[in-house]
């Protein structure tokens, strides 16, 4: 089920028509302004969304009639483009002539309700549609010759902004007692009311705070301990019921009640929570949107919300090919191998270029078993000044050894703890000149080998190359201009919608809409 509450949405596939209408709005109005987006859409809208893309979402011969689907895809591109709420793009598609005229609809066309968007992009996120206006551009540059170049795509991240405010620890648990108290009177009235009854305070209103000097410490904690506890004593009391937690409301509520409690406080051996000192990572940071977290883009910067990734070609006008949207708490290298499972596989690069994030082990091996290169800075952790490094050691794996800048050369080895590294011997460091810069205060130097060493080594070598660094240094900034685009232009910077896959849509068609720009270009001196 859809955080919409659409289990089915019932409908029949209605398609557009051909046949111009005495009054369509493009005969009596004439032309738009040439290179306007409302222009692309009336002269190549079929080729940018079709009504048999969208052919999922509807019964092939049931229900009444739909909205065309292709006519509602132009609608979201148009309201994405202008940044225009539901209400406000429906009445746009009924005053509007150049909306009209995009649309290929009369003049005196009524528009559609603005629920009408909300139920086709519950459609699209029902049958995972949401990347389909996405793959239509792609489709659409490929058709026009502009995919062809090198085999590589650039990756990188910017911050979204949630759509819902953030929440105290006080408001949270809350918040979460009273979701718990609603979902224990779905399945018994009687029980939530005597389950309320017995709880410290009133949750009528979760977002009011009791009354308590909060400037004072003091006093602040006991409060927050009373709300912990009275929370707690909700829990145990849905615990003791029996059969209770069978319920898969009660469940859930419980379950995200029980997290609230443990992010914020620490429950001691008599069953008493006591307030965590320091911030737990992965926090929850409203019960809006519970997938909401807080993320920083530098020390410095802080933002509560998603992490928006992204991936584009490396050819002479980059596109956008993919879109990932974490929480905002997750690291940027993970995504990298979502970015290449959502493509086809016929589209997706031999190799990929980023920065330092992307750039370590584990994602370098996640996207090596999909035969996937990454070509990114290695991160070499703590570099401590005028002392020697790993970098600094001279690793031969095929021969198994490990050559320290002195010229000592030791064998690889496995120890039954699972150490994997080069163990020089305190003979070999006792008399070296370079003792003090190497291994100061001990006898003797050890070198660690991580797990994927292998691939590490293979990205210093290929960094080495001056070429090579010339091309990542001058390339991967490329997809620094279209993440502005696509952020700041066309409204992505900030999620218009409460949860992950929501979000997720709006930075897909966000994303159609950055293509389109180099697209209708394309299209304008072609049909010149």
């Amino acid at each position: 089920m859809l955080s919409d509450g659409f289990k089915t949405l019932s409908g029949m596939l209605a398609t557009m028509s051909g046949q111009v209408g005495f009054f369509d709005a493009a005969q009596l109005v004439g032309p738009l302004p040439e290179g306007s987006f409302f222009a692309l859409l009336a002269e190549h809208g079929e080729r940018i969304v079709r009504d048999e893309d969208f052919a999922a979402c509807y019964s092939p011969g049931m229900g009444r009639p739909s909205i065309p689907p292709s006519q509602l895809a132009k609608v979201l591109l148009l309201q994405y483009r202008t940044g225009c709420s539901d209400e406000q793009a429906m009445e746009c598609v009924t005053w509007d002539l150049r909306w009209k005229v995009a649309l290929g609809l009369a003049v005196d066309h009524a528009g559609w309700h603005p629920t009408s968007l909300t139920k086709f992009r519950a459609r699209l996120l029902l049958h995972e549609l949401e990347r389909v206006a996405l793959e239509r551009t792609l489709t659409l540059a490929g058709e026009l010759g502009m995919l062809e170049g090198p085999v590589e795509q650039i990756i990188d991240s910017t911050p979204m902004l949630g759509a819902a405010a953030t929440q105290d620890t006080v408001r949270l648990v809350r918040h979460g007692v009273r979701g718990l108290l609603d979902a224990v009177r779905s399945v018994d009235e009687q029980a939530g009311d005597r389950l309320d009854a017995e709880l410290e305070f009133d949750y009528a209103r979760p977002g009011e705070k009791p009354d308590c000097r909060w400037r004072e410490k003091a006093e602040r904690e006991r409060m927050l301990t009373r709300v912990a506890e009275d929370a707690e004593r909700a829990l145990r009391a849905v615990e003791a019921a029996d059969g209770m937690l069978d319920d898969e409301a009660v469940e859930a509520a419980h379950r995200l009640l029980r997290e609230l409690i443990g992010q914020d406080f620490d429950i001691d051996d008599d069953g008493v929570p006591r307030l965590h000192r320091g911030t737990r990572a992965d926090r929850i940071i409203s019960m809006v949107d519970t997938e909401m977290r807080h993320g920083r883009k530098s020390s410095q910067q802080r933002f509560d919300g998603y992490k928006l990734s992204a991936a584009a070609t490396n050819t002479e006008v980059p596109l956008i090919t993919a879109v990932e949207v974490a929480p905002a708490g997750e690291t940027d290298g993970p995504q990298a191998k979502h970015l290449i499972d959502s493509q086809p596989k016929a589209r997706r690069p031999k190799r990929v270029l980023g920065d330092t994030a992307y750039g370590n082990g584990p994602v370098r091996a996640e996207l090596a078993e999909r035969d996937v290169e990454v070509l990114a800075p290695v991160p070499e952790g703590k570099v401590v000044e005028d002392r020697l490094g790993k970098r600094d050691f001279q690793i031969d794996l095929h021969a198994g050894t490990v050559t320290c800048p002195a010229g000592h050369t030791v064998a690889i080895s496995t120890s039954k703890k699972g150490f994997r590294g080069a163990n020089f011997t305190a003979a070999m460091c006792r008399g070296c000149p370079l003792k003090q810069v190497c291994c100061p205060g001990r006898r003797r130097r050890q070198l660690h080998l991580g797990e994927h060493e292998d691939l590490l080594i293979a990205a210093r070598q290929a960094l080495a190359d001056p070429d090579t660094a010339e091309h990542l240094r001058r390339t991967r900034p490329r997809i620094e201009r279209l993440l502005g685009l696509l952020a700041a232009r066309y409204g992505a910077r900030k999620s218009r919608y409460i949860g992950r896959r929501k979000a997720r849509l709006q930075a897909a068609w966000a994303a159609a809409l950055v293509n389109l720009n180099p697209i209708a270009r394309h299209l304008a001196t072609h049909t010149a």
